[in-house]
């Protein structure tokens, strides 16, 4: 099914199981699994068909290395590190991809003609073939290479990755990616020993993966991947570290699941298990998409597919004797019920396209009966509301000004009316939502946004009448009866079998009366079903079954497959070129050996007709492109085997390599191994000095006489008896219901398909303010929910009285809970807050019920270090960053805390610096220089070695940042407009983001400057910044605009004309938040010329503003500083110069030295998150594990705020590997964002500690420098 569909449908009818990663707010997780393919397309290429893009293959690595090693940062796994890249896949999923890559190959050689034909340049190096990203090409074969050495270099090097297990499986080995992970946690969960509450976390791309997560039946199992953005394409962030990151968390998809199916649970024939029914829901799932299988005839996802599939299963699964699957295998007989219920389906999709005939056939067989058609009868409170519709809709069917009217009723009316109304509104092309308002919820109808004005034709017309005709006419009944259902008619029947006909007719080329060939289409699928849940659940059971047809069959006659042969040959998989032949074209034989290529091309190949040049593309119901079915002949396995066997003994050595399976790999961390491991790229990467890493074969657990069974593990612990970071929504007592008539708002628009909206019980309803603060105040709670988090209540507040805790000293300290009256001021502030509170989680399906007291609270920010090596915690008591919460979704105690944020108290030296440890000097004579402990001496003190320390300026780059400052000079907006002469209203608007109206549909354009972004607290460096007293602009902004006015005088005469005609319109000029189109202006009315001309001239504008140098500018949030590219590249060029002038230090050792002056990398979270930092600071890495080598020094160009963290960029001394450009604010490969407390500054010593120290000439084992890219700064 398609990814961005499925992802956007179970976030929308199950709001909350998604979680926007900021800072460490992110589970622990045991194992992290990389579906690697999505990886090699996003480092490779771009989504888009730009013909002009290039990449080396040196950049792609890297990209690929950074990558990983973003994503192993973020989840920091505990014990398993597991890549998983494609190796040849089952011959199911090969039509599947030779279809794609058919289909890409295609598309690249179109968007090289098209850029040919419009004039652009190509570069000279030919583009990347994304076709290469198969199993068995030699860049595939260049990329193992280059995971092997960047693996061994990370667990060589870095801490995290050397106390875990890392394990990859290349393309070299058979499967595809997820399906080896998969593999992987089903033989260990068959494992006596194996731990049921192991975390697990998978990232990949596809929609898929939701399923395969499902059916392991482990709860602690979360997918990572990218924010997901629909609508209007964005640009992506261009550092990594920037990146924004979700997780799907399953436990909340299997809770949700349980409630989608709670209506069930006493109407079953057998026991309810919800283990039973998740893996019943993999098998609706797989009806309607996967890889493998065609889709279902008018059975897709946007369409409300999955609603039709879980209705039916509702209907179905009472009928049955048990469920319809059974540890991945499929119960036939019960499986009958289900496809008998989609019969009903199927009917319906044949009334709606065959209207008029069942129309006339409900009359002609009625005999003064009602009409079979429900629907067609009304309640008088019904009648009302048709009518109200009806004159609603003449008026803005008739006046074209009136096109953006709404017609809107209170939600008071039952659930029928709602229906009714829904029903009625699909009829006649009127967009229905239910919405808030101040006073409570309407329903709003307006007109279909998709039709224009201009699409009201006769035909249409004359349907609307039709409707309305009947609406008319239905009989008018007090209290709804049921209704009979009759057969259809024998004329109905024909008509329904002649309608399928012509479907099989035209998509598989036999008729619906031919019986053989329906049942063996019928037979395949059935097949096909069991065969991807077998893949699903226990791996590959045939390497060469796959469905035999383009196009599935109609729904209504699945059932004639029920027979099929369900005993599958195991076979053996293709040999990876024999795969390549399989599923490339001829348009990326540059991909294949040449001994194979003449088959592709060559007119007297045996198999030259698997290779067509030319092939149709069928939608085949589907809206866009890439989802259409691509119709090549299927391979003949045995012809293509056949045709290649006497060209492979022209293979190379190497090919011949390429051609065999491999093994997978472990790679451990081995002190005693030291070596040199050489580059694996020359001249690019670097060797690694001192490679303590161990390669050998891994294989998974033996599961010889173990039979796998699906569900849960004994021991498991699920809802609020999950563990630390795992959301569950049992920790509140709570109802849900399955409705339309909600608010969820997921992806910044309101959602109007069916969602699960959950109502919370108030556990304090029955408390008074005062007793709850007396019981609460300055306790530890847990907030958020259900993604919680631990903070301290300081406040507790209602519209009457504000409560706090004030603390006495005395000979006893006593505490006294205080209140204070509530102003008319806070009662107004309070009723904006509980509102803003119930409409936050409104949009994520939650219904909190009446917010009548909210607890202020300081977060738990996480914990210190004290100078004796404690950790405590620390709570965020900065008044700008306490938090509202509603008193009902607090939470005051949960069963399992999370362990990361448990104090522990000081350790003695010898704990905390054994003799041996590496860490950083924090006295005066040699700060945050490496160490090494060379004795111990009590429990507080130790001998250390410190490394040479030569003198350096610290100083020079905040001398540049000074200087810098000095020569931007920032102008007030009243100055600006004096001197531009222009309203300040005016300015306002157009160097934010300014939407005009064009054309008859009223498109909105924006011709704004985008020089800064009030919501969204963003600005553009170099332009603009936001004071206490407004907006200011530098001279470039000046300049810019000043351009803008010259180039386009009438549209500031326009623009300046509406403001000082005073015309109510104007306000749109100081609206933020303005979303309907009727208060934008249209850009012929600001121009005062005829639409045709205006467009031209909007062209114009957007052309220009397109050029213009702000729109290449980047946003930053407002608290966000940088340096200018000058200041960047004089500071490089001043490192560079004292780089090569460097006079070595001498080492010296220091006897007795306290535990506070001693810097443990591994704890460099918890001691350094308080420093500051100006631009140009000089800072050292002080970790052991990231992107950057430890002690590498650098220098701060940038200070900005990421997923609510201050980080730092910062351009190094020198280049290393993984490093980047900045986005090109510096030279490549010397840059990197990095967490401030992961550095120290050395510029400002805000940890220094005095200590007295002797110095030793002696041994010496002072500070080497890392050589080219990858260096670790000698601190090994």
């Amino acid at each position: 099914m398609g990814i961005p569909k499925f992802f956007r449908w179970t976030s929308e009818r199950y709001p909350l199981i998604s979680q926007l990663i900021e800072g460490d707010k992110i589970p622990e997780f045991d194992n992290l699994y990389l579906d690697m393919n999505g990886i090699l397309h996003n480092c490779t290429h771009k989504d888009s068909d730009d013909a002009t893009f290039r990449m080396s293959e040196d950049q792609m690595f890297i990209a690929i290395f950074s990558y990983i090693e973003l994503l192993f940062d973020k989840v920091k796994p505990k014990k398993l590190f597991f890549m998983a890249v494609d190796g040849v896949a089952p011959r199911a999923k090969m039509n599947q991809q030779r279809s794609r890559r058919f289909r890409t190959a295609l598309d690249a050689e179109m968007a090289v003609k098209k850029a040919v034909k419009e004039g652009t340049t190509l570069p000279k190096e030919p583009p990347f073939d994304t076709n290469a990203i198969t199993p068995g090409t030699e860049f595939m074969s260049k990329l193992t290479k280059q995971l092997h050495y960047f693996i061994s270099k990370k667990v060589s090097e870095d801490s995290r990755w050397q106390n875990i297990e890392v394990v990859l499986s290349g393309h070299e080995v058979p499967g595809e990616g997820e399906h080896k992970i998969m593999e992987y946690i089903r033989s260990t969960k068959m494992q006596p020993n194996y731990n049921p509450n192991t975390r697990h976390c998978l990232y990949g791309l596809d929609a898929d993966l939701i399923m395969l997560g499902l059916l392991s039946h482990d709860p602690h199992f979360c997918l990572l991947r990218e924010e997901v953005q629909f609508g209007p394409a964005r640009n992506k962030p261009k550092e990594l570290f920037h990146q924004k990151f979700f997780l799907l968390h399953l436990s909340l998809v299997r809770e949700y699941l349980e409630l989608e199916f709670q209506d069930i649970k006493h109407a079953l024939k057998f026991a309810f298990d919800f283990e039973r029914v998740l893996d019943d829901f993999i098998l609706l799932c797989i009806f309607v998409g996967n890889d493998f299988l065609p889709n279902l005839p008018q059975l897709h996802i946007n369409e409300g597919a999955l609603t039709v599939m879980f209705d039916a299963y509702k209907r179905a699964l009472p009928k049955c004797t048990s469920y319809l699957t059974d540890s991945g295998t499929i119960d036939l007989e019960n499986l009958r019920f289900l496809l008998k219920e989609l019969v009903d389906f199927e009917f319906k999709l044949f009334e709606a396209e065959n209207d008029d005939l069942l129309y006339m056939d409900s009359k002609a067989t009625s005999n003064g009966r009602k009409p079979k058609r429900g629907g067609l009868e009304m309640t008088p409170r019904q009648k009302m509301i048709f009518d109200s519709i009806e004159s609603y809709l003449l008026k803005v069917r008739t006046d074209s000004s009136l096109r953006n009217l709404k017609w809107e009723l209170p939600l008071f009316a039952v659930k029928d009316d709602l229906q009714f109304i829904e029903t009625m509104a699909g009829k006649l092309s009127l967009d229905c939502a239910v919405l808030d308002i101040p006073t409570g919820q309407v329903v709003s109808l307006k007109l279909d946004d998709a039709i224009g004005s201009d699409e009201i034709d006769e035909e249409a017309e004359y349907a609307i009448q039709r409707v309305l005709s009947q609406y008319r006419s239905a009989p008018i009944q007090e209290e709804k009866s049921s209704v009979t259902d009759t057969k259809p008619s024998e004329r109905v029947l024909k008509k329904f079998n002649e309608w399928k006909d012509k479907y099989y007719k035209s998509k598989l080329e036999f008729s619906y009366g031919d019986n053989t060939k329906l049942t063996e289409l019928c037979e395949n699928y059935v097949q096909g079903l069991q065969w991807v849940l077998n893949y699903y659940y226990k791996g590959v059971s045939s390497w060469s079954w796959f469905f035999k047809y383009h196009y599935a069959p109609r729904v209504s006659d699945i059932s004639k497959g029920l027979s099929a042969d369900m005993n599958f040959n195991l076979g053996t998989p293709f040999k990876p070129f024999e795969q390549l032949m399989g599923v490339l074209p001829d348009r990326s034989s540059k991909l294949i050996p040449i001994s194979y290529r003449d088959l592709m091309h060559d007119p007297s190949s045996p198999i030259v007709d698997f290779y067509p040049k030319e092939f149709d593309l069928d939608l085949n119901g589907k809206k866009q492109d890439w989802e259409a079915v691509v119709k090549i002949p299927f391979v003949d396995e045995e012809r293509l085997l056949k045709a290649m066997q006497p060209l492979e003994k022209q293979l190379t050595p190497a090919e011949r390599m390429r051609n065999t399976f491999g093994k997978m790999i472990k790679f451990s961390y081995d002190r005693n191994i030291n070596e040199v491991y050489a580059s694996s790229l020359a001249d690019v990467f670097p060797d690694i000095p001192q490679n303590h890493c161990r390669i050998s074969e891994f294989r998974f657990p033996p599961m010889a006489g173990r039979q796998y069974k699906s569900g849960l593990c004994m021991g498991v612990q699920l809802g609020a008896h999950a563990l630390a970071g795992f959301p569950t929504l049992k920790t509140i007592p709570h109802t849900a219901e399955l409705t339309t008539r909600h608010s969820v708002n997921v992806f910044q628009q309101e959602s109007r398909r069916e969602a699960m909206i959950v109502a919370l019980d108030d556990i304090f309803e029955e408390l008074t303010t005062e007793q709850i603060a007396t019981k609460r105040l300055e306790t530890k709670v847990f907030v958020g929910w259900p993604y919680i988090q631990e903070a301290m209540i300081v406040e507790i507040y209602d519209e009457s009285f504000r409560y706090g805790l004030v603390t006495a000293s005395g000979a006893t300290t006593t505490t006294t809970v205080t209140r204070s009256p509530m102003t008319p001021a806070d009662v107004q502030a309070f009723d904006i807050k509980r509102a803003d509170i119930y409409k936050q989680y409104a949009r994520l399906g939650v219904d909190i019920g009446t917010v009548d007291v909210l607890a202020k609270v300081v977060l738990l920010k996480g914990l210190k270090q004290l100078p004796n090596g404690a950790l405590v915690k620390e709570f965020d008591y900065s008044p700008s960053l306490r938090v509202d919460y509603a008193m009902q979704t607090v939470l005051t105690s949960v069963i399992n805390e999370d362990e990361r944020y448990k104090e522990k108290p000081a350790p003695l030296i010898s704990d905390q610096f054994p003799v041996g440890t590496r860490g950083f000097y924090l006295g005066e004579e040699a700060y945050a220089q490496p160490l090494q402990v060379l004795a111990i001496h009590g429990g507080h003190h130790a001998d250390v070695f410190v490394a040479a320390a030569g003198f350096e300026d610290v100083r020079f780059g905040t001398a540049i940042a000074e200087v810098e400052q000095k020569n931007i000079i920032y102008y007030p907006s009243i100055e600006l407009c004096r001197e531009l002469h222009i309203p300040s209203l005016l300015l306002s608007k157009i160097t934010a983001s300014f939407s005009v109206t064009h054309g008859e549909q009223d498109s909105l354009a924006n011709i704004g400057l985008s020089l800064k972004f009030e919501g969204k607290k963003q600005k553009v460096l170099g332009y603009t910044r936001r004071t206490a007293t407004g907006w200011e602009y530098t001279d470039k902004a000046k300049n810019l605009l000043r351009e803008y006015q010259t180039k386009f005088p009438d549209l500031f005469d326009g623009l300046k004309r509406e403001v000082h005609t005073g015309k109510a319109d104007i306000t749109i000029l100081i609206r933020l938040d303005a979303d309907m189109v009727a208060d934008r202006p249209s850009i012929s009315a600001l121009l005062n010329v005829p639409d045709k001309i205006a467009r031209k001239r909007l062209d114009e504008i957007k052309a220009w503003l397109k050029s213009s140098e702000s729109g290449r500018m980047d946003r930053v949030p407002l608290d966000s500083e940088q340096l200018l590219p000058e200041s960047v590249d004089e500071i490089e060029k001043i490192l560079t110069v004292r780089l090569e002038n460097a006079e070595p230090g001498e080492p010296i050792a220091i006897d007795r030295v306290p535990q506070a002056a001693l810097l443990k990398p591994s704890d460099a979270t918890h001691k350094l998150g308080h420093q500051r930092f100006a631009l140009g600071d000089r800072i050292v890495y002080v970790k052991d594990s990231g992107n950057v080598p430890i002690a590498s020094k650098g220098t701060v160009i940038g200070i900005t705020t990421a997923d609510g963290r201050r980080a730092l960029d910062v351009v190094f001394d020198v280049t290393f590997l993984g490093g980047t450009s900045l986005g090109g604010r510096c030279s490549p490969d010397r840059g990197m964002t990095v967490e401030c407390s992961s550095v120290v500054n050395l510029t400002t010593k805000q940890l220094l500690y005095k200590v007295p120290y002797k110095q030793n000439n002696g041994s010496g084992r002072g500070r080497g420098r890392g050589r080219g890219r990858g260096g670790r700064g000698g601190h090994h």
